[in-house]
């Protein structure tokens, strides 16, 4: 923190007040206003002026009011408190888009010649001006910094940037060659604000010989023609696809050179995959107690909480939404259950049926994850490239196609440092582990290799080809996992690890890197982790496992993830019924009072 003074307020307040205090003193004001206070108290860039016109802005209900008619609320953005415009349905891809809709407009309405550029960022989107157009380019976008409530920064060298609000400091950033225009947008409760990290860039391109140079690389062309004529592309070719849109987009300038498809762009569909069960069907009970009754099988592979769903789906779908609208159609593998709140109508989500996939239908009913997994390939549309989720497994932030594919069509897998242990199979052996080996013994007997490691807890990128080839190739086996009806000891885990390790030896998958975590709901830390997961926003993926079926500390740990998801995802995906249909339980009046009774320390995002 930057500020003197508000670097000693916070050494006094870490200092005086014990953590027990500080927590109580958090909970006296609303959930959606915590973590803005806690980052002005705790040092995590707030400072003494932003608090005091925090509080005052909290406390003055009637100006709260007022903006809200106004269709802006006020929100913590780029180092201090603005005025965000409210925005349904809001996404990065959604503020990335707008935000270079209307630089473009304005450059458009005051006739200074731009075009739009492939950028190196994938959360920003940059615009060209020719140097000698600046002065008006300026003074346009000075009307609408003023008008709108947009925000300025400039990029400097070897420093930090400059920010200027809408009454700016022009004058400081005359010097630069890069300006970035955002408008802070926010969703209608204020707790999901998007501001300078998806801003538009305005770059100046210097002109020298009938060439404009440009001042930093970009993707494809450092120089262009100056006299050339302005193509015209949809937004999208800039932005990628943009969340809730899936007709026409508005088109923008650009020249010849940006519409050309770069070799490492990963053009081919690509879909999602879920498997999703709800344990507390009575039919769905009814039928695996007369299973169960068959055959014994190892405690974790009929634990309760193997089968209990906390509405994980829904949040899961909505950071696809938010995070990865490039995905083609979401398939939904269940045995005949759909989610009461699931918008089945709308074209990209699709629920498939166990008895669609599987080959042989005398391996159902199955309450193996391991079997269905063997069967996805045969999902009918389904694209040759597709990432499978499990439902506690989530997006969290923005991803590319290309984070899980390469152009050329390889797939990627994320090998963790855990091993799989070296010691033979055993009854005494947790399923996952079993197969693990299996998967171990199949890969030694045709390629002579031995793997060790086992995956992460990620979206798997999956190859239709692969997996079939394995099913043809191991029939045994495969048919062997697929008649499992829970985790048995023959199973193989082929789409978490089997079909990385084959199509690592067969030249269709390579490691890749991810940033992830990894946390279990029953451990005594995970309430801190998920405030820090909340607070930073800085892993691709995460995921959220429950392996203890305690009835005693269900309702705890049921009420600390669904605060800690609807305040990281609050904007509704449109697989979600319109509408009312929220459970009590997520209302979020009920939210932010189940949070504080059960895990005080679970904060709220403003960013």
């Amino acid at each position: 923190m930057g500020n003197p003074e508000a670097s000693t307020l916070v050494r006094l307040y870490r200092r005086l007040l014990p953590h027990a205090l500080r927590q109580r003193l958090v909970k006296v004001f609303p959930a959606n206003s915590r973590l803005l206070l806690q980052r002005c108290l705790a040092g995590l860039g707030g400072t003494w002026r932003g608090l005091r016109t925090w509080l005052s802005l909290r406390l003055d209900k009637r100006l709260r009011r007022d903006l809200r008619r106004t269709g802006f609320l006020p929100v913590w953005s780029g180092g201090r408190i603005r005025a965000a415009e409210v925005t349904e349905g809001l996404t990065p891809s959604v503020a990335r888009a707008t935000n270079l809709l209307r630089v473009c407009e304005v450059l458009e309405r005051h006739g200074v010649p731009h075009f739009c550029v492939r950028g190196n960022s994938v959360t920003m989107t940059a615009v060209a001006v020719p140097a000698s157009e600046r002065p008006r380019a300026e003074r346009a976008l000075r009307v609408s910094t003023l008008a709108a409530g947009a925000l300025l920064a400039g990029d400097t060298k070897g420093g930090r940037p400059l920010h200027a609000d809408q009454r700016g400091s022009w004058s400081q950033l005359s010097g630069e060659t890069i300006l970035r225009m955002w408008w802070p947008l926010t969703d209608r409760t204020g707790r999901w604000t998007l501001g300078p990290n998806h801003a538009c860039a305005v770059e100046f391109w210097a002109e020298e010989d009938a060439l404009l140079i440009a001042p930093v690389p970009n993707l494809t062309a450092t120089a262009v023609v100056a006299a050339e004529n302005p193509v015209r592309m949809p937004v999208s070719h800039f932005t990628g696809p943009v969340s809730g849109v899936r007709g026409d987009l508005p088109r923008v300038s650009t020249r010849s050179e940006f519409t050309l498809s770069l070799p490492d762009e990963v053009t081919f569909p690509v879909d999602a995959v879920y498997t999703w069960v709800d344990g507390a069907d009575p039919e769905w009970i009814r039928r695996r107690a007369t299973a169960l009754g068959r055959t014994d099988y190892h405690e974790q592979a009929i634990s309760a909480a193997r089968f209990t769903s906390r509405d994980e789906l829904r949040y899961s779908l909505r950071s696809l939404h938010q995070f990865a609208p490039w995905l083609r159609t979401v398939y939904l593998v269940t045995d005949g259950q759909v989610p009461a709140w699931l918008n089945t109508a709308h074209p990209g989500i699709v629920v498939v049926h166990h008895r669609d996939i599987f080959t042989d239908a005398s391996a159902l009913p199955t309450f193996n994850s391991h079997a269905i997994e063997s069967q996805l390939h045969h999902i009918p549309g389904l694209s040759d490239h597709f990432l499978y989720f499990n439902d506690d497994v989530f997006l969290g932030r923005s991803v590319t196609p290309g984070e899980f594919f390469h152009a050329n069509g390889l797939s990627k897998y994320f090998p963790s440092n855990a091993l799989v242990p070296m010691t033979p199979p055993s009854p005494d052996d947790p399923p996952s582990e079993i197969a693990a080996k299996n998967n171990r013994v199949v890969i030694a007997g045709t390629f002579d290799r031995v793997l060790t490691r086992k995956m992460k807890h990620v979206p798997h990128s999956l190859r239709r080809d692969v997996l079939q080839e394995i099913e043809e190739r191991y029939a045994t086996e495969h048919r062997l996992t697929q008649h499992s009806r829970f985790r048995s000891p023959g199973d193989l885990s082929i789409t978490s690890s089997l079909h990385h390790y084959y199509g690592q030896q067969t030249s269709r998958s390579v490691a890749g890197r991810i940033r992830y975590t990894y946390l279990d709901l029953a451990a005594p830390t995970t309430g801190r982790h998920l405030n820090r997961l909340l607070a930073q926003r800085d892993y691709h993926t995460f995921c959220i496992n429950d392996t203890v079926d305690d009835p005693d500390t269900a309702e705890a740990r049921t009420a600390m993830l669904r605060t800690f998801l609807e305040s990281y995802f609050p904007v509704p995906s449109p697989y979600e019924q319109p509408g009312p249909g929220l459970p009590r339980s997520l209302d979020r009046r009920d939210t932010s009072r189940t949070g504080q009774h059960h895990h005080p320390d679970l904060l709220e995002m403003e960013r």
